[in-house]
């Protein structure tokens, strides 16, 4: 997918060089960076979701092994239950342990700018002093820029993990909702195991359609119907007189959820066709069943 992002805005930079010809050093530069972002982007994209998928694997191999794990409930290698309260409670400790890092990384840069801030102001001032006697005032504006700038650590370290575990509980209880009652009665997503050894099984590949489709058509189709639902809320509440028709309203809701359901179904069919070309010969996904 990166990869595909990157050809784009090589194929963007090329049509902007090429019909603003006066563009000049600026215009190499646009070039270089085009020609730079389909080797940087994709390998830089792969180290870091490979690195993301390491860690989130052991946070959840840590998690399980003190709470529990996801119990799956299959047949004939379809996927037929989502166990709700595991798996929301399991994604979202791993979704906020990572904002949690995230925050933490945040705040260790922002902090530092609010303090160099606060230092540029009193030397200033400082120099301004001698002929205007403005010194609380500065003392106010830095202890101003030092309180917003702890306020902004604190909702950046805690805050924002929580708005996510609260987030993540509601967003991946529905998703295993919307896939139990709603995808399970159409078609079931299907993964074809093999069984290595004991309890350990490895995915051998994922069959595209059936991968696809019940994740796109029914779950974020139907979250894309609720986004359409946000969408109509939102332009009541500003006063956009298209709501109240009818004809409209079920295109809002339509649109959205078909957007969602197609866009999602490329997704997840690219990622499916991807790993059906590497598992056999990297390895497949190993998974422990108990």
């Amino acid at each position: 997918m990166v990869f595909i992002y990157s050809v784009i805005i090589l194929i963007i930079s090329r049509i902007v060089t090429t019909f603003i010809p006066h563009l000049g050093t600026f215009g190499d530069i646009i070039d270089g960076m085009g020609i730079a972002s389909v080797v940087i982007l994709p390998i830089t994209a792969y180290f870091l979701i490979m690195a993301v998928s390491f860690f989130s694997g052991l946070l959840y191999n840590r998690i399980t092994s003190r709470l529990c794990g996801i119990k799956l409930r299959l047949d004939n290698n379809e996927i037929t239950e989502i166990p709700v309260k595991a798996f929301s409670l399991i994604i979202a400790s791993i979704e906020t342990i990572w904002l949690f890092i995230v925050g933490l990384f945040l705040a260790a840069a922002i902090i530092p700018f609010t303090n160099i801030i606060i230092m540029l102001i009193n030397f200033v001032a400082s120099a301004i002093e001698r002929s205007i006697d403005i010194s609380g005032s500065t003392l106010l504006i830095g202890t101003a820029l030092g309180t917003n700038g702890a306020t902004l650590a604190l909702i950046l370290i805690i805050g924002l993990p929580l708005v996510t575990f609260a987030y993540g509980l509601v967003s991946n209880g529905l998703f295993a909702i919307f896939y139990n009652y709603i995808a399970t009665k159409f078609i079931k997503m299907q993964l074809d195991i093999e069984v290595i050894s004991g309890n350990l099984h490895e995915i051998k590949s994922l069959p595209v359609v059936a991968a696809a489709a019940p994740l796109s058509g029914a779950v974020f189709g139907a979250f894309g119907v609720i986004m359409g639902l946000i969408t109509l809320l939102s332009l009541a509440v500003t006063g956009n007189p298209s709501v109240g028709n009818i004809i409209n309203d079920i295109t809002i809701i339509v649109l959205n959820g078909l957007s969602y359901f197609l866009g999602y179904f490329l997704i997840f069919a690219l990622i499916a066709v991807i790993y059906n070309f590497l598992a056999p010969r990297i390895g497949g996904i190993m998974l422990k069943f108990e």
